[in-house]
């Protein structure tokens, strides 16, 4: 039903509206109340063909700040705010200027300076003679959906800082280099060209963050970004990966240019640098792979490229790789080996081997080392040495090492049920047997359950283990242990470069001669130096040593004769299952018994 007006016009039943568009009681012209109904519902003004007003609402007056009297007579430019360009008023008078309507959104200023916005239609008032004289503008007020859509664009900038841009060096992240690789791909293949893809870690970052702590840590990594970014070269794209590692894109260059800006980045890190208020030298490895020849897919070459980055590191750090196919081969080659390990673990297909540990000093109780066996389905009995590239996996070294464990305890179990004299049983340990407290607390869950004692135990470790990951870790675990009452024994001793550090630093027991100076020590006067040298030391601190890989009697005499405490090798008999043990201690020969 349409609505019902009263004398003046106004729908009955509602409110006058709070300006002064009163339609005029009494008048009839369509054209006033038509001007009267815009009023109510819009902003309006009139303006000469110069652009002086001549005509203002109330709502405009209101919106704009200024009275009717400051408006009228003053040029359209009052309201001007500066924000819409030359080109779009003159796009917009080439239009009404022709007689035609124009619709836009325009932002005015108020009188107190604050800015407005107004969805705006502008219709000019042609003349019979085709001249415009006039133009009367029909606004509303859109101010508040403006605020919004600039709040949501802000929002989504702020979504998509978060989702493709580094927090702490302010470079993109992982996914947007994800994305602009899978991009380029794509380019590159419709175009036939092709691109360098390099993977760069900072070397020892680890170290220096643990030392100095994250801030400097971060520090570090802001650094490095602005040397990146600082290269100069438009073709190249640098993110940050995560971690210290960061991802460097280089495109339009031969395989001897990006050589080139590659080994410049590396030097770029090279340069000192300040951390902590100190001066500073860093390196990092960089692993290149070049499209399409290394790679179809955005994800082939990103394995490329962490295999080369992998073989960078290998070789030493601080230098460039790029990647061989036989990097291929070899990853494929250890991923079957995990598998197997895996599946060997699963099915119990490996054992411990045990080799006599004999005291020099008549009377004393043979001690054991528990060496890995794996019965490989296929290739018979392997020892440790046939399947080293599956403990380059921290992973599979701590399931290897819990193995170790569990077994060696069943093992000593069996032994001494069967009444055999023994001294310690010794286990070879792993930095991946200390990344967490597991493996500690199974050995100690483990004395407690079997009744055998720390005293029965040696744990045996390299010097390796105290210069990488997990350092703190280990050296808080050996005290642990030792306080236990564990036998600690340095395996390889003499082929390190800080041993000496250790024995004094850390609590070691026992130290065991590396068998490359016993080998040749009858006759080499060099390495009856050495060996005489290491028993010495050791002897004074305290501590006993071991001599391995003895393996003639005349070894046996030369080192029992210098004073050495323990010797181990196929001399005295090669490791054997637990329940050939028995076999193995009838037959062995006393030290120095030249008798098989």
């Amino acid at each position: 039903m349409p609505p019902q007006y009263n004398n003046s016009r106004r729908a009955v039943g509602t409110r006058e509206p709070a300006n002064d568009a009163k339609f005029p009681g009494g008048l009839e012209p369509e054209t006033d109340f038509i001007r009267y109904a815009l009023d109510c519902a819009a902003i309006v003004a009139s303006t000469d063909a110069r652009g002086t007003i001549t005509y203002v609402n109330a709502r405009f007056c209101e919106i704009s700040g200024y009275s009717r009297q400051e408006l009228l007579a003053s040029n359209h430019r009052i309201l001007k705010s500066g924000l819409h360009g030359t080109a779009f008023f003159r796009a917009m008078y080439r239009e009404i200027s022709q007689g035609r309507v124009w619709h836009g959104e325009i932002c005015n200023q108020r009188k107190d300076g604050s800015l407005y916005w107004m969805e705006t239609t502008i219709v000019p008032r042609v003349l019979q003679d085709g001249t415009v004289d006039s133009y009367t503008s029909i606004c509303l007020d859109i101010t508040e959906r403006k605020l919004l859509e600039d709040a949501l664009r802000t929002s989504k900038e702020s979504l998509r800082r978060i989702a493709y841009v580094d927090p702490v060096t302010g470079l993109p992240n992982r996914s947007w280099f994800h994305q602009h690789v899978v991009s380029l791909v794509g380019e590159c293949r419709l175009a036939g060209t092709g691109f360098h893809l390099g993977l760069m870690d900072v070397d020892a970052f680890k170290e220096i963050n643990d030392f100095f702590g994250h801030l400097a840590g971060d520090e570090l990594l802001r650094e490095v970004a602005r040397r990146l970014s600082a290269m100069g070269d438009a073709r190249l794209s640098v993110a940050r990966m995560g971690g210290d590692e960061f991802g460097l894109v280089l495109t339009g260059a031969t395989d001897d240019e990006a050589a080139a800006v590659f080994e410049r980045a590396l030097e770029r890190v090279r340069d000192p640098l300040r951390i902590a208020e100190t001066s500073r030298r860093c390196s990092a490895s960089l692993g290149v792979s070049v499209y399409p020849g290394h790679g179809a897919d955005s994800e082939s070459m990103f394995r490329a490229a962490d295999l080369a980055l992998y073989h960078a590191k290998s070789l030493g750090r601080d230098r460039l790789e790029c990647f061989q196919p036989t990097l291929r081969e070899t990853a494929e080659r250890k991923s079957e080996l995990l598998a197997e390990i895996e599946t060997g673990l699963r099915r119990e297909a490996f054992e411990l081997h045990y080799q006599p540990i004999v005291p020099v000093a008549p009377g004393g109780k043979v001690a054991l080392e528990a060496l890995m066996r794996w019965r490989h389905p296929q290739r018979g009995l392997l020892p440790p040495a046939a399947f080293q590239e599956g403990f380059a996996d921290p992973a599979v070294r701590a399931a290897l090492g819990m193995f170790m464990l569990e077994r060696v305890f069943r093992d000593v179990d069996a032994l001494y049920a069967r009444n055999i004299r023994l001294g310690r049983v010794a286990i070879n340990l792993t930095n991946s047997d200390f990344r967490s407290e597991a493996f500690l607390d199974r050995f100690f869950a483990l004395f407690r359950d079997s009744g055998i004692g720390p005293d029965r135990f040696c744990v045996e470790v390299t010097e390796s283990m105290f210069l990488g990951l997990n350092q703190n870790r280990v050296e808080d675990g050996l005290r642990r242990l030792h306080e236990a009452g564990v036998e600690i024994a340095l395996d390889d001793f003499g082929t390190g470069h800080a041993s000496l550090t250790h024995l004094r630093l850390l609590p070691i027991d026992r130290l065991k001669i590396d068998r490359s100076f016993v080998a040749n020590l009858v006759a080499s006067a060099e390495d009856q130096a050495i060996v005489r040298g290491i028993i010495d030391i050791a002897h004074s601190l305290g501590k006993t040593v071991t001599a391995e890989g003895v393996e003639t009697s005349e070894q046996a005499k030369l080192l029992a004769r210098m004073g050495c405490d323990l010797l181990q090798g196929w001399y005295f008999g090669k490791a054997c299952d637990a329940g050939g043990l028995s076999d193995v201690l009838d037959m062995m020969p006393p030290v120095g018994d030249p008798s098989p």
